[in-house]
Order: C-alpha cells, then sequence, then structure tokens
C-alpha cells in the first residue's frame, strides 16, 4: 500500500498566535526576556489550578525531577524506585542526582507501578519512590502514600503527563512531597519546554528556589551575592511565560476536548481481547491527555494507520530493555508481555470529528482482518 502523506497528527500544539505575539512585544519592549515578574504570575496560575501554595518553573520536566531528589537530599548510595515502563527522563534524573534507579514492573491494567512489586523492592537504601502517572492515571496514588509513610520514603510524583488530571478529584502531583510536571509539545499546552515543581512545604520550596538559582539566597543581581550551597542555572523565561499564560486561559476547554477525543475512541472502537483502549476513572476526574492502547499486532497497525495519513506513536521501550539501564527481565513480566504492544492514538486538540471516525473506521477494518 502507498504511503499517504500524513494528514492527521499525533499531537498538535494549540497556540494562540496572536495574544502570544501580543505579550512577548510587551516583554521585549521592556527588555526583560528573562526570569522576571511574568514568570511569577505564571508559577501563581499554577499554584492557583492545582490549589497548591508553592510552584517553581523550571528548564524541563526532567530538571524537576531532578530538583526534587536533590531537595529532598536524595544523591550517591541511594536508591529510588521508578516504573520500568516510563519516559528515559524518569531514571534519568535520579542518576543525574548521583542515585540509583531501581526498576519496578507495571500494573497490566493501569500501566502504573505494581504496588505489590514494588513493596518487594524496599531495602536499606531505599529513599523514594517516584510514582508517574502515566497519560493521566493515578489509581495508585493513595496507596504509595501509605506505603512511603510506613517505609518512612518520599514520594515524588512524576506529574509530566497529568497537569489538570485529577484522582478522588484531587490534582496528581499534589499528593506527594513533591510533584513535578511537563509543558512540552506533546502536552495539554506548551511553553516549548519548561517544566514545574509544585509543593505545599515551605522549606522545600525554599531549597528548590537556591538549588535552581546557582545556591544563591536573598536579593540576587550578579555581583555579590550571597551563596549558601552548590546550586544551578535552570530559570525559566518571561517568553515561556508568555507562551504559557496565553495557553492557560483555555484549559478548561482543552480539558473537555482530551475527554472527548478519548469517550468516542471508547465509544467507537470495537474491543476484543488482542486489541483495547485502556481505561480513565473519568468520574474519579482522571484526564486522558493520550489515549493508550493494547495491540497485539501493533507495529503493523501503526504502519496500517501511517500508510492511510494517520500518525500515532509507539509506547516507550522498557527502561531495562536500554542500553544505559540493561538488565534482565526478571521480575519484570508484565513489561516484558507488553513489550512492542502499547501505542498511543491520535490525541490532538485539533482532532475533527471526521478524523477521528477515520481512525475508528481504520482501526476496526485492521481488527477484523488481524484480531477477529
Amino acid at each position: 500500500m502507498k504511503r499517504n502523506k500524513i494528514k492527521t497528527k499525533f499531537i498538535s500544539p494549540l497556540i494562540d498566535k496572536n495574544q502570544s505575539i501580543k505579550l512577548v512585544k510587551k516583554i521585549l519592549n521592556n527588555e526583560i526576556p528573562n526570569e522576571g515578574i511574568l514568570t511569577k504570575k505564571f508559577e501563581k496560575e499554577i499554584s492557583r489550578l492545582l490549589n497548591v501554595k508553592y510552584t517553581v518553573a523550571t528548564t524541563s520536566g526532567t530538571i524537576a525531577i531532578f530538583l526534587a531528589l536533590r531537595a529532598l537530599n536524595i544523591s550517591k548510595n541511594d536508591e529510588v524506585l521508578v516504573p520500568n515502563i516510563t519516559f528515559a527522563a524518569t531514571p534519568n534524573a535520579v542518576s543525574l542526582a548521583g542515585a540509583k534507579p531501581v526498576l519496578v514492573d507495571i500494573n497490566e491494567e493501569t500501566l502504573l507501578l505494581d504496588v505489590k512489586k514494588l513493596k518487594k523492592k524496599i531495602n536499606k537504601k531505599t529513599k523514594a519512590v517516584i510514582a508517574v502517572h502515566i497519560s493521566g492515571r493515578g489509581s495508585n496514588i493513595i496507596q504509595l502514600k501509605k506505603l512511603c509513610a510506613k517505609y518512612k520514603l518520599k514520594l515524588i510524583e512524576d506529574a509530566a503527563e497529568a497537569f489538570m488530571s485529577k484522582f478522588n478529584n484531587k490534582p496528581l502531583g499534589t499528593f506527594g512531597e513533591i510533584g513535578c510536571f511537563s509543558f512540552s509539545p506533546p502536552k495539554i499546552f506548551t511553553t516549548g519546554q519548561g517544566g514545574a515543581v509544585v509543593t505545599n512545604n515551605y522549606k522545600l520550596y525554599k531549597e528548590i528556589i537556591k538549588l535552581k538559582n546557582q545556591g544563591r539566597v536573598g536579593k540576587t543581581d550578579g555581583g555579590e551575592d550571597t551563596y549558601e550551597s552548590i546550586g544551578y542555572n535552570f530559570k525559566f523565561t518571561n517568553l515561556q511565560s508568555a507562551l504559557g499564560l496565553t495557553q492557560l486561559k483555555s484549559i478548561n476547554w482543552r480539558k473537555k476536548k482530551l475527554i472527548a477525543n478519548y469517550n468516542f475512541y471508547k465509544s467507537n472502537i470495537k474491543q476484543n481481547l488482542n486489541f483495547k483502549i485502556f481505561k480513565f476513572d473519568l468520574k474519579n476526574g482522571e484526564l486522558p491527555l493520550w489515549t493508550d492502547v493494547y495491540c497485539k499486532e501493533r507495529n503493523k497497525l501503526h504502519n496500517y494507520l501511517q500508510k492511510n495519513g494517520i500518525e500515532c506513536r509507539y509506547f516507550w521501550h522498557p527502561i531495562n530493555y536500554c542500553k544505559p539501564y540493561k538488565k534482565s527481565f526478571d521480575g519484570l513480566q508484565i513489561s516484558k508481555k507488553l513489550k512492542e504492544k502499547l501505542m498511543w492514538l491520535p490525541s490532538s486538540l485539533k482532532m475533527k470529528k471526521n478524523e477521528l471516525l477515520k481512525i475508528c473506521n481504520l482501526i476496526n477494518k485492521f481488527n477484523k482482518k488481524y484480531n477477529g
């Protein structure tokens, strides 16, 4: 079959160009493109939307996790439990902090950390757990919080894919000591690159601010500043804040659109033992950033959709399959079972009903042939 030009993208950032350009021009006219008043406004808006006391904007979601780990004094010889199926940023941030990421298998139905298997990995070196809210899910967060309290472990939430998603109507990213977000292009809104750390703990908030600003405290102007510790430069610019703020104005519409995309797929794609759509608990506030599916013949389906002008995305390889963290699948049986069986369907904010219907019809046709 001849490959058609891609017509339906996996994601398409939805940016109000006129409003963004207007705000950027104002910043440039004031000659303050770096971190400043607009970034503070952006941070306050994130805090308001998530009902959290403190937000610190940073250069990426990866660095958000790194800062969370360092603020919690996690470093060399410490172990941090992370899911084996996640974006590489999660274990990479642990490695960047000098600690060791310990891989834990996932739950087959939710794709989240398997709490029972996680418990078996805890030892004297274990200092923290990173809960990764895949595609916006967080149904294991209460169990993880109880487990961490019992074993005196720190709970960090990698909520990169879960901005505005909730569990029991409480925002994901606000259950643990620290929550971490990403604002890269595939997310519900984007600042190009960028992320944020959120917390209700004032001491952690002050430590994160210090770490991201070269270890400086008090008033800083680059001259005779006061340095209390080693630090870094992970500032967030006013230019990025402008881009983010203009999109946050339509955040409720964006939520509704993502839910509508997911519900359309659920209603119009026929599922069977060889093809299923992973569930979201919409009633309790989970927000499907992307619609993820299991398909026994995933690679064939992916190629079939691509040839018909539909852009999809494969799930990540399990972390233990990747060279930097290479190890056997012992104790990671679910990861092995799901390897090369998972993918995301197009979840663009710009998708129209006729595009969604075309995707559903193509998948149904494919499933009838290969998975019937």
